[in-house]
């Protein structure tokens, strides 16, 4: 059974040109990954959703893999470009879930850790488009340190776990709890504290 049933898909005119044929093909794999995870994604799940012949991801990527790693450069890039147009920084990190910004991203490295391919999971990087690291780097200068030290890590480490652990586990929390609006907004403010808790203790020691 092909596992893109259970997805909407949209009808797509054919596409033509190497560039716009890659494109369509990246874009269709980034909305899958996050939802079959990269190990069960298979070549005619991507193709069949793009509305393109399978044997255009060999002929164009070289196969699956290489399908993948362009997607997960891809959505890392997104990910960094959307977050510096919101200027997060440690000192401003939003009033918003950053997986509300770029799900696709989020949902997609969560299946690559899910599936044990780090390898896939770790492109962005080995690309340099880790915005968890680049935000650790512009944490270490703040501190006026040459190396991050654990407790930056740690302030990091925190900021990724509650925005990866909404991404994963919302939809989960807010059927079992049954929470209601009144229940979200507040759920909501505890998130943001959590979520800055350790980046403004690190940050006092500068002030």
């Amino acid at each position: 059974m092909n596992k893109v049933t259970n997805i909407k898909v949209k009808k797509t005119k054919p596409v033509k040109g190497r560039k716009n044929v890659e494109k369509r093909l990246i874009n269709s794999a980034a909305e899958l990954v996050g939802s079959i995870g990269p190990n069960q994604l298979t070549i005619r799940d991507i193709a069949d959703h793009a509305g393109v012949n399978h044997a255009q991801i060999h002929h164009y990527f070289g196969g699956k893999q290489g399908l993948l790693i362009a997607t997960y450069k891809q959505l890392a890039f997104e990910h960094v470009e959307q977050l510096e147009r919101r200027k997060i920084s440690p000192e401003n990190l939003g009033n918003e879930p950053l997986a509300d910004i770029t799900d696709n991203y989020f949902r997609a490295i969560i299946r690559a850790v899910l599936d044990g391919n780090m390898d896939l999971a770790m492109i962005q990087v080995d690309s340099n488009l880790s915005m968890s690291q680049q935000t650790l780097n512009r944490l270490t200068k703040l501190l006026n340190l040459k190396k991050p030290n654990s407790e930056a890590k740690a302030a990091i480490a925190i900021v990724m776990i509650v925005e990866f652990g909404l991404a994963s586990m919302r939809p989960y929390i807010e059927e079992v709890l049954e929470l209601n609006d009144k229940d979200n907004d507040i759920f909501m403010k505890l998130f943001f504290e959590a979520r800055e808790l350790g980046l403004q203790k690190a940050l006092k020691k500068i002030k």
